[in-house]
């Protein structure tokens, strides 16, 4: 069919020979690009420390959070690539690392709206035309609904759960019980809640013993002294 001749299989003597696609990197462009994210230094408190997640022998990107996901897809891939891939793969990540920055930032021109997600669309449809099929799953279709939740829900950065999952990390380091961690502090959070909430039975937590004990004055086997007498 005559359709991209330069990825069809090859005769190489008795064997085929598979060309790479555009966006495989050969070694020495995967050590630039690992060599390039170890020497990152970032201020602290913006993501993890990205040298600790780079695997020299490995070549590869290990233990990454979804913050850390986002400060790299923000920031550090579009740094990162630059003098490896072919050109054009390397526009497509770059507009698309740049569509990320854009959408995240803590104000946004009402206006740029549409054509915010106009561009999205047709990064997409660039990055079909480079990228297998397989690559395409729920998660990257979801970049076109991204614009549209900005419009009915607003900013993206009041929105996401980074800061509750820091938050979640500082409760797991009061928990003594490693067994069932988040169990643990969903009780001792309604545990908490159940003393502004008066005549209230919660399910889940168990009632005191010594419940209603020590409410009031108690006069059991105490002589009781009035002055007028």
């Amino acid at each position: 069919m005559g359709v991209r001749l330069e990825l069809q299989p090859q005769p190489h003597g008795k064997r085929m020979y598979l060309p790479p696609a555009c966006h495989t990197l050969p070694k020495s462009e995967k050590i630039s690009f690992c060599e390039c994210l170890q020497g990152v230094k970032v201020p602290q408190g913006y993501s993890s420390n990205i040298k600790s997640l780079v695997s020299m022998e490995d070549l590869k990107l290990m233990g990454l959070k979804s913050h850390d996901c986002l400060v790299l897809m923000q920031d550090l891939l579009s740094v990162a690539i630059r003098g490896i891939l072919q050109k054009n793969v390397r526009q497509v990540i770059s507009h698309l690392c740049l569509f990320f920055n854009v959408i995240c930032r803590k104000v946004i021109d009402p206006t740029m709206l549409d054509e915010l997600e106009n561009e999205a669309i047709i990064i997409l449809c660039q990055v079909e035309m480079y990228f297998p099929p397989s690559f395409f799953d729920i998660m990257v279709h979801l970049i076109v609904h991204l614009v549209r939740e900005i419009r009915l829900c607003g900013l993206v950065f009041l929105r996401w759960m980074y800061p509750i999952e820091q938050c979640m990390k500082i409760f797991n380091g009061y928990v003594k019980n490693p067994y069932q961690t988040k169990a643990s502090i969903i009780e001792e959070a309604i545990e908490f809640c159940t003393t502004y909430v008066l005549e209230v039975d919660v399910i889940g937590v168990p009632r005191p013993r010594y419940d209603g004990r020590h409410e009031g004055k108690g006069t059991r086997g105490v002589r009781v002294v009035r002055k007028d007498q």
